[in-house]
């Protein structure tokens, strides 16, 4: 997931893009939904909201889902449901 993809997430959804990935295992919203497709369509450059539309209408709103919830795990392995605490990566804190 590029940065301008999790911009546009946190953007839309109003929240850090850690609770917006969170939010997709207690359950999901039709339009967070289309706004994730969206903004991760092509490969991290985005695409309009129609395009997220049809695109889910094609695949069905469960797959779209499940699809979104296994983007979110390959971007945060370490926030995955194994009960690990997510970190910032090393020397992330670091001012050079």
């Amino acid at each position: 997931m590029t940065t301008r993809a999790m911009m546009e997430i946190e953007d839309a959804l109003g929240a850090g893009i850690v609770d917006a990935m969170k939010g997709l295992k207690a359950g999901f919203r039709v339009g967070t939904v289309v706004r994730l497709l969206s903004a991760c369509a092509d490969n991290g450059s985005g695409r309009d909201l129609a395009w997220a539309q049809w695109a889910i209408d094609e695949i069905g709103l469960a797959a779209a889902g499940e699809l979104m919830g296994e983007v979110a795990e390959a971007a945060f392995p370490e926030a995955s449901s194994k009960g690990r605490q997510a970190k910032n990566a090393k020397g992330a804190d670091r001012v050079k």
